[in-house]
């Protein structure tokens, strides 16, 4: 009999104990319950509000995608400036992001050429002015060496034709030479979006002053 009432007591202690562990977790966890309002994420939305701003500015350029200005000799498409980059590529180089529409309304991004440091000599510029971020620039290529038809980089004898004609061919698109440039402008081949394969050595002016800037931008 007593054996019987001492395992009973032994069985009794056992569930107290077990009921407080119970009452002890179910507290803690109580205590330790995440709040169940969400989050905001505002890093798309930022994202989303970028893109929008970019598009709408661009619709507000005088047109969208390529086109060719007969009377000039010029290839010109409009953009935004995006960030800035230097990089060391055949020769040292200053790099802008351009953000662009092409012709379908779809948003685009490439890079381009500002500077370029020739050994031993002043650095080239090919901005008419310092470009800052966000605004409206003319990318364009104009030149006696610039047809319809695309640019001939060979009938050039500068300096920054002869180095434009090698960023421009390192990556060849297809069997009969076409490089950068002129795959943009023949075929519409969008430009590179990674600076390593290639970028436009293209002059670039602002868009936000007056046109006279576009007309006299050698």
């Amino acid at each position: 009999m007593n054996r019987f009432l001492k395992w009973i007591l032994i069985v009794v202690f056992l569930l107290v104990v077990v009921g407080c562990l119970v009452f002890v977790f179910v507290n803690l966890n109580a205590s330790m319950k995440v709040d169940p309002t969400p989050i905001k994420v505002e890093v798309s939305e930022d994202v989303n509000r970028t893109k929008q701003e970019l598009e709408d500015k661009l619709r507000n350029a005088p047109w969208q995608g390529l086109r060719f200005i007969r009377d000039e000799r010029t290839w010109r498409f409009y953009g935004v400036a995006g960030e800035t980059k230097q990089i060391d590529f055949i020769q040292p180089f200053s790099l802008v992001k351009v953000y662009y529409l092409e012709a379908d309304g779809d948003l685009s991004f490439t890079w381009a050429a500002t500077e370029i440091q020739f050994a031993g000599e002043p650095a080239y510029s090919l901005t008419s002015q310092p470009i800052r971020e966000s605004q409206l620039i003319a990318v364009q290529l104009k030149g006696d060496y610039v047809t319809q038809n695309g640019v001939y980089w060979e009938d050039c004898d500068s300096d920054y034709c002869h180095l434009a004609q090698m960023i421009d061919t390192m990556l060849v698109l297809d069997d009969q030479g076409t490089g950068l440039s002129n795959g943009f402008i023949r075929y519409g081949w969008e430009p590179p979006t990674y600076p390593y394969y290639g970028f436009l050595c293209w002059q670039i002016v602002s868009a936000e002053n007056t046109q006279e800037n576009l007309l006299t931008a050698k």
